[in-house]
């Protein structure tokens, strides 16, 4: 019985495995791909199941034949690499959805990420909206996969990927009713040498070569103009310091001009559009079709911020001429990628909207449209942005009027480096090479300031005997100091040549990439303020990072000062001094975010200048003869006046020619003697204008006159 019962549950349960399979059938488990270890142009998320390439050519042909959409599954493709000695300058990772560039990453293992140190630097891609580079729409394509899904564009579909090789990927996507054929191919290089030298010097390899064809597969005229997105998610570093936020910028081909569009101008722009419009769509046609527009054809346009930069270079091999009598890019508009409160951080981009051309019959001349661009994706270095084909020298932001003294400057700092400095002591050797340099001029400045200290008491002597007679006070001032040989503009000269000097230094240092992530004690990137620690509260304007190099600037300043400015003698002098030491405090919340290096060139040409002027001693400034009271045998005229050391040189040298204070001098007494002159005839004027009838009359008839 027992025997029997169990070959009765045998028979039911392996009938109901039978039925159960049948009805429901196990999955079967894709087939791995393998791929070579070593392959640098490398696939992700493709199933096993993908249809090879005839199939695929095959349901394009069907496509063409039988309206319709085709979907394609979703590819990411990578090219380049950021390992090291791996012969790129950049790894770029591109999406199968809108044939389109993700992210960037150099390569060079100097350009590390700030936040994530073992990460190489992300210069695209880091934005979280839809936007990405190199995006691609066709009007009369996205006509027709809207028709058959609402909101379905170029953009948001998957492509085709044509074929892949180790530097070059090419997508395809045919329209609906197969009349037209779009295909996009990306293609990078190596370096010229594997060293680290040409990442320095090498342009092409930091450039992504697009190439943009549309091709007509009707046997009807089809007319096609297209828009191409620019470079979006260009990285915005230590956004709390920076001094520079995103840019776009264009220069044309017109006479070399060029233009800037603020983050903020761009985020303005945008909101306006958005409060006058109901839809995202109305917005974008609202800004396209507005003011803030290009029309003018470009030599390139791109979005920059501190030490990168991201440029977009049309193709066009014609003559100059005729780019500019009919550009193939009609307009270029700014696109706000996302908003932020503060609009100076707002992520922004543009769009490039080629001319319409009409494209002849299947299998006739003219029945491709062909585009080439070059996107350059790196850091702003002079040797990578100077040469052809960029020539974007305006991107280095040295500025305009003192921009070949900053390109010095860093010209200096980059061969101090070469030679195996580090770089905050190559900051502190162009300190020591530009002070030296002004040494002459410092000290001019510093014997006109001890002159002016040692003259101080007969001032006030001057000052107590002439009172409030402001007129007779200047001229025994200006006497006082034709008589001791001082020029009272002595100490502002000098000043006035070390400005743009200090001016082409702040924008070098401020602009040097090269700073970026270089360290010195405590501070491990020159490129940033050196932030000792971070507070657990923000301060207004000064942020949440306690920087130590400013405050030790400050005090530096307040002991120049006590060293080297003459004490107060009235109230008007103690205010002076007063408001001196409030804007040296002044100076701490203006030096609060600017690099840790410019911080070191301060704090270095400070103990220069103190120890300059203890070396200018007293006894060399007295030399000159300050205050040596001048000799009456010597110094007397004929009119028994005294007179300086230059004037008694004049009988000796007749041909000497007056300096600008004497010419000035002279002019001011001249006119003074006119003034006086004039006043005395106008008293005479008025004493003959009251005599007489005839006087009366004479005077009324000037008047009419």
């Amino acid at each position: 019985m027992d025997t029997r019962r169990l070959l009765l549950f045998l028979l039911l349960s392996f009938s109901f495995v039978m039925i159960w399979t049948r009805i429901f059938p196990p999955p079967v488990p894709p087939k791995p791909t393998e791929q070579p270890d070593q392959a640098i142009a490398t696939l992700e998320e493709e199933p096993a199941d993908t249809p090879s390439d005839s199939n695929a050519d095959n349901a394009t042909a069907t496509a063409a034949d039988a309206p319709g959409i085709v979907t394609y599954e979703s590819r990411r493709v990578t090219l380049g690499s950021t390992a090291v000695n791996s012969g790129y300058a950049f790894e770029v990772e591109l999406s199968s959805m809108g044939a389109c560039i993700t992210s960037v990453r150099l390569a060079d293992p100097r350009m590390n990420d700030l936040e994530h140190r073992d990460e190489q630097v992300k210069v695209l891609g880091n934005n979280l909206s839809d936007h990405a580079t190199f995006r691609t729409s066709v009007a009369e394509i996205d006509r027709q996969l809207n028709e058959d899904q609402p909101g379905m564009n170029l953009e948001s579909v998957d492509w085709k990927l044509q074929s892949i090789e180790t530097d070059a990927v090419v997508f395809t996507y045919t329209s609906p009713n197969g009349a037209l054929e779009v295909e996009k191919g990306f293609r990078i290089q190596r370096l010229k040498e594997d060293q680290e030298a040409p990442l320095r010097t090498d342009t092409a390899a930091y450039t992504i070569e697009c190439r943009l064809q549309v091709r007509n597969r009707s046997a009807q005229e089809q007319p096609v103009q297209y828009d191409l997105t620019g470079p979006c998610g260009v990285i915005l570093e230590n956004a709390e310091h920076t001094r520079k936020y995103r840019d776009i910028k264009l220069e044309f081909l017109e006479g070399g001009d060029s233009d800037v569009f603020s983050a903020s101008e761009v985020q303005s722009l945008w909101q306006e559009a958005r409060q006058s419009t109901a839809t995202e769509e109305a917005a974008a046609d609202f800004v396209r079709q507005g003011e803030e527009k290009w029309t003018q054809p470009v030599r390139y346009a791109g979005v920059d911020v501190q030490f990168f930069a991201a440029l977009l270079v049309p193709h066009d091999d014609r003559p100059i001429e005729q780019q500019v009598a009919t550009p193939q890019i009609d307009a270029i508009w700014p696109v706000l990628v996302e908003a932020d409160r503060n609009s100076s951080l707002a992520d922004v981009t543009f769009q490039m909207r080629s001319r319409i051309k009409n494209l002849q019959p299947a299998g006739q001349q003219g029945d491709t449209l062909n585009h080439g661009y070059s996107l350059f994706v790196g850091p702003k270095h002079g040797s990578l942005l100077d040469p052809p084909p960029l020539q974007a020298e305006k991107v280095l932001d040295y500025g305009s009027w003192f921009g070949f003294i900053a390109r010095g400057m860093h010209s200096i700092l980059s061969m101090l480096h070469g030679i195996g400095m580090p770089y905050w002591l190559a900051i502190i050797s162009l300190t020591v090479i530009v002070r030296c340099c002004l040494f002459p001029l410092s000290r001019k400045q510093a014997i006109s300031a001890a002159r002016m200290k040692e003259l101080q008491p007969k001032i006030n002597e001057l000052k107590l005997k002439y009172g409030e007679d402001k007129e007779k006070m200047a001229k025994a001032q200006m006497e006082l100091w034709r008589k001791y040989d001082i020029n009272p503009l002595g100490g502002c000269l000098p000043l006035f040549f070390q400005f743009p000097v200090f001016i082409g230094l702040y924008t070098c240092l401020n602009t040097a990439v090269d700073l970026r992530l270089s360290e010195f004690l405590w501070i491990d990137n020159l490129a940033a303020p050196d932030a000792l620690f971070r507070m657990p509260f923000a301060l207004p304007y000064l942020g949440s990072d306690f920087n130590i190099l400013p405050c030790i600037n400050v005090v530096l300043f307040l002991i120049q000062q006590k060293l080297f400015m003459p004490p107060p003698t009235d109230e008007q002098q103690e205010m002076q001094h007063k408001m001196m030491n409030m804007m040296t405090v002044f100076f701490a919340a203006m030096f609060w975010h600017v690099p840790a290096g410019l911080c070191i060139y301060f704090v270095a040409s400070s103990l220069w200048s103190i120890g300059e002027r203890k070396l200018l001693s007293s006894d060399t400034i007295k030399g000159k003869g300050a205050t040596a009271e001048p000799n009456d045998s010597d110094a007397s005229g004929t009119n028994g006046k005294p007179h300086r050391k230059k004037d008694r040189d004049d009988t000796s040298d007749p041909n000497r020619k007056k300096g600008f204070f004497e010419r000035l001098m002279e002019a001011a007494e001249q006119a003074k003697e006119q003034a006086e002159q004039d006043r005395g005839k106008g008293g005479r004027g008025t004493a003959r204008k009251s005599s007489g009838k005839d006087g009366k009359g004479k005077g009324s008839k000037g008047r009419k006159r």
